[in-house]
């Protein structure tokens, strides 16, 4: 909390000369360097199917949860899982299992496809689970939550060389129209990958969707949760990377799409809902921000804080959430504009945002 209010306070004469992006001092960036986010966690070597032979075999036709479900629920043991090139469609649910790794083509992540299509406004009943791993029994529709493709409920999860998408919103991107009670205000939240647990790692993944397609989460606010994700591609329009664990993305690349919005419009990359209290949020770093053809120069929010749970005009210094990113060494493209305006619409201010970049480059 005492590093927070020091990086706010140093940055209230930035914000006071009306600089919409301002950058770290050099001394308070050394606190924000992936070593430091990961902290006693040293991330060891990844399941390497060469050396050791995969526990289960996941083939085209076949269930990649079946495959999951035999997993035992604890234990020292990582157990493998290969997937075989193919598209295997429907939810996947990950929750309360012994160290695990999901391995996909070493030589392409697009050939193993996980995926589903559900989004947020798509009606259920009220007795119908919306996904395997999160029910929100009671509602009428699926929800943010309820719309993951895959929900990771573990700590010591790997998922390595694949693809996790949510295409429910691809038809939108080709000009078709958006369901009925959907639009862009609101209903097509569609979640690719959510992530619920600590020490967990992506390595030469994809994460495909378009608004909320990372959702990176504590399973509780005082459950730690780190997840890094490194050499990988991560791609949405609106707030497509967010949530309150501590999230490192390293030598990536972050993809804002474009075409499902109006033209022009390039969207919210990073929407984190960091406790106040917490000093670590999420970082990027040595990674690629790039957008698709179609976005205007300027026209992407390089994120805004997620006041979760907080309504317009409420939001209370040192007890609502505070997201806390970091955006540093790394490439950001033309398309790339200002930090915008928290979700309960409180404006950007460096001296009560947590929202900064140091050392990044055109």
């Amino acid at each position: 909390m005492k590093l927070a209010l020091a990086l706010a306070a140093s940055l209230a004469v930035t914000a006071a000369q009306g600089q919409a992006r301002p950058q770290l001092p050099a001394e308070q960036a050394a606190a924000h360097t992936a070593a430091a986010y990961l902290g006693d966690w040293k991330p060891g070597l990844l399941a390497d199917l060469t050396a050791t032979a995969p526990d289960f075999v996941v083939k085209p036709g076949e269930s990649v949860q079946a495959a999951i479900d035999k997993v035992p629920a604890e234990g020292a043991k990582r157990w493998v899982i290969h997937i075989q090139p193919g598209t295997y469609r429907g939810p996947v649910c990950i929750k309360d299992k012994a160290p695990l790794a999901l391995v996909g083509s070493a030589l392409d992540a697009s050939a193993v496809v996980l995926v589903d299509n559900r989004f947020a406004g798509k009606p259920k009943g009220e007795n119908e689970p919306a996904h395997p791993c999160w029910p929100e029994l009671g509602k009428a529709s699926i929800g943010t939550s309820g719309s993951t493709s895959m929900l990771v409920q573990s700590n010591d999860v790997q998922l390595i060389s694949l693809t996790v998408a949510n295409d429910a919103m691809d038809g939108v991107r080709r000009g078709e129209a958006y369901p009925p009670g959907v639009g862009e205000s609101g209903g097509a939240q569609a979640v690719a990958l959510t992530l619920m647990g600590d020490r967990i790692q992506l390595e030469g993944v994809r994460l495909l969707g378009h608004q909320d397609t990372l959702y990176a989460k504590r399973a509780k606010a005082d459950q730690t949760a780190r997840q890094l994700i490194r050499h990988s591609l991560i791609a949405g329009d609106v707030d497509f990377i967010f949530g309150n664990a501590v999230l490192v993305i390293e030598h990536s690349t972050v993809l804002t799409r474009a075409n499902r919005r109006t033209p022009g419009h390039g969207g919210i990359i990073l929407a984190p809902s960091t406790a106040p209290n917490v000093a670590q949020g999420f970082l990027i770093t040595h990674s690629r921000l790039i957008g698709e053809p179609g976005i205007a120069e300027g026209a992407t929010s390089l994120g805004r804080a997620w006041d979760a749970g907080v309504k317009a005009g409420t939001w209370q210094a040192g007890s609502s959430p505070n997201g806390l990113a970091i955006v540093r060494d790394s490439e950001i493209g033309a398309h790339i504009g200002p930090w915008s305006a928290s979700t309960s619409r409180r404006a950007f201010d460096a001296a009560s945002n947590r929202l900064f970049e140091f050392n990044n480059r055109p």
